[in-house]
């Protein structure tokens, strides 16, 4: 399947971007799609390190953001600078190239998901604004309903550990293999709508005429 010219532009974008941090993504990618059979549990120890942390030191949430952003700032700013210097010239190869090329495509297909939701739900909003209405309004109370019944760092962990986990059962195929249905339902549900809203938007415009 070609890309489009825009996911082109956003790959090249996002290559010149994150040119140096080439070799943490690399590395990155290798735990996420958990290429060791151990890599799961160096994932899931991470992220619960983390939250246990924060739940011993119950940290204001101003704080943490804060410790959060001066995190990011100091690895955004040393990353690039430390890295390439502390595993020398030698380490990258045309593996490592490649395998840079897939993370930088996968990065600009994930923006393109986000994008085209986006668009589906305001497409959604225009041609059925009833059903985007109990779509949207069903989700937040549902959200809200969780977040009531359950502690929020507890709910946020769980949240994050899926994430983080989510890109090795992608890759082993147990996504697909148990929650096809489901994807399938979802993604039929979208189409039905999408293909409805042109459908009533074509109808709109022969009555106007």
């Amino acid at each position: 399947m070609e890309a489009s010219p825009s996911q082109e532009r956003r790959v090249k974008t996002l290559r010149r971007e994150l040119e140096g941090w080439r070799e943490v993504l690399c590395a990155l990618n290798s735990v996420l799609i958990w290429e060791k059979h151990f890599y799961p549990a160096i994932s899931v120890s991470a992220v619960t390190s983390f939250f246990l942390i924060i739940w011993y030191i119950e940290p204001s949430i101003l704080t943490l953001f804060s410790v959060i952003g001066i995190t990011i700032t100091l690895c955004d700013y040393l990353v690039p600078q430390v890295v390439p210097w502390a595993v020398g010239a030698h380490y990258w190869t045309g593996a490592h190239e490649r395998r840079y090329e897939q993370i930088i495509t996968s990065i600009a297909s994930l923006c393109c998901l986000a994008s085209s939701v986006s668009q589906t739900l305001s497409s959604m909003k225009e041609s059925k604004p009833r059903t985007y209405f109990v779509v949207v309004t069903g989700s937040l109370l549902f959200s809200a309903w969780i977040g009531s019944n359950i502690n929020n760092l507890f709910l946020t962990y769980l949240i994050v550990l899926f994430l983080v986990l989510l890109p090795g059962l992608k890759h082993h195929g147990i996504i697909k293999k148990y929650f096809s249905s489901i994807i399938k339902a979802v993604s039929n549900f979208v189409k039905t709508n999408t293909q409805s809203g042109g459908e009533g938007g074509n109808g709109d415009s022969k009555k106007k005429e």
